[in-house]
């Protein structure tokens, strides 16, 4: 992007932020900063098993909303005091969460200091900026799913 793009991106932001959350906002394009990393955390031990985190994260990174969509995040349902993954339940349904007996582990992209998902991207829609930041473009990508491979 250019100058310009990157102003009107920014505007863009600023503008719908005014308008779907009637905050005002300043959004500024600051490069990467030498010596900073970014780090992610979660805290697991909040995680009840409702999902909001999926469909936020899908809404988020405009991803398809049917069933077989990409989804950067899934959310394990697992017997409590069992860490096997193998017996992880993927695709529970449950009318209510957290179930008697479960808990739930959500397990997403890493930001990971060497992301596999960069090197199998075959049009290089993913990066990894200098501050360890992984970027997607979604106008570039052509959806074949590589990175979560």
């Amino acid at each position: 992007m250019g100058p310009d793009e990157i102003n009107q991106a920014l505007a863009r932001v600023e503008r719908d932020a005014q308008r779907r959350l009637g905050a005002s906002i300043t959004c500024e394009n600051t490069p990467p900063q030498p010596g900073v990393v970014f780090g992610y955390a979660l805290d697991v031990s909040r995680c009840k098993g409702y999902r909001d985190c999926v469909s936020g994260c899908v809404a988020e990174n405009n991803h398809g909303r049917s069933p077989a969509s990409t989804q950067y995040i899934r959310v394990l349902e697992m017997d409590r005091g069992s860490r096997n993954l193998h017996k992880a339940d993927h695709y529970y349904d449950r009318a209510q969460v957290p179930a008697p007996g479960k808990y739930y582990l959500p397990v997403q992209c890493m930001q990971c200091e060497d992301p596999p998902c960069v090197k199998a991207c075959p049009v290089e829609a993913t990066w990894k900026e200098p501050d360890g930041i992984v970027v997607v473009d979604y106008d570039w990508c052509i959806g074949c799913r590589y990175c979560m491979a």
